[in-house]
């Protein structure tokens, strides 16, 4: 996701989470957004704007450090939060995408199973950390077939297309239940 999409992500977020604590209920009355999950939130922008600052000065170290700050810090009470567990998965995966910007997809990888449990639901968040799974393992594959290691590049390759055609299962299941109009 785009540093300027994961932006407006968190925006989103927070406006909708800026109406009074008493009246803070989605439309469907799941949950209250409280004052813990708010401030958890706010960090979290900040912390992700952080990281968008060192990665613009060339200091991804410094950029994941911010990012694992927020993995790392106090987290509302209540684990079901939706939010909290997007967030949580979101910055999982914008550490991964660090990490395989620097050629490293078993740091990456860990970091995505990490996000997995997280986005234990079939959810945006879900598919997008699948499908940076799928190309983890793509750069796997090509790796290890330019070592000549030609199976394990071939299984590399079978689970980036696994971890693909999951992605993409969630994503258009997501689409066609809530756009009615969508075609098959």
């Amino acid at each position: 996701m785009s540093a300027r999409l994961r932006f407006f992500a968190f925006a989103l977020t927070l406006a909708a989470c800026s109406r009074p604590f008493d009246s803070a209920r989605s439309d469907a009355g799941e949950h209250a957004i409280d004052g813990p999950t708010m401030a958890f939130l706010s960090m979290a922008r900040a912390r992700h704007h952080e990281a968008n600052v060192r990665d613009a000065q060339g200091d991804i170290p410094g950029a994941i450090g911010a990012l694992e700050a927020l993995i790392a810090a106090p987290r509302p009470a209540d684990p079901t939060v939706p939010e909290v567990r997007e967030v949580l998965a979101d910055t999982c995966a914008r550490i991964a995408e660090f990490e395989l910007g620097r050629n490293r997809d078993t740091a990456a990888l860990a970091r995505l199973d990490e996000g997995l449990a997280f986005a234990d639901a079939p959810t945006f968040f879900r598919g997008h950390l699948l499908e940076l799974q799928g190309i983890a393992f793509e750069m796997r594959a090509n790796a290890l077939a330019d070592a000549g290691q030609r199976e394990n590049a071939s299984a590399a390759r079978e689970q980036a297309l696994d971890r693909l055609r999951q992605a993409v299962s969630i994503q258009e299941r997501i689409v066609r239940e809530r756009t009615p109009e969508a075609g098959p």
